[in-house]
């Protein structure tokens, strides 16, 4: 099964940054917004072998389409 999850992806510090998926409540953080986002997924991974696909995406289905709105001010 393939899940589109929202990720957001956030600079802490001048070397470290952290990715946030809200819908399954998970946070990782690396040194570039890629490896933040390689250790969220393996977060991701570690959920599900720890309580299982169903419970981790309860809130989630794999047929919902998500994307970015951007608003202007």
């Amino acid at each position: 099964m393939s899940y589109k999850l929202p990720v957001t992806i956030k600079k802490i510090n001048d070397n470290e940054f952290m990715a946030r998926c809200e819908p399954v409540r998970a946070i990782a953080t690396g040194h570039t917004p890629e490896e933040a986002l390689n250790n969220l997924r393996e977060s991701i991974q570690e959920l599900i072998e720890a309580f299982g696909e169903q419970k981790v995406f309860q809130d989630i289905d794999a047929n919902d389409d998500v994307r970015i709105l951007e608003v202007s001010l």
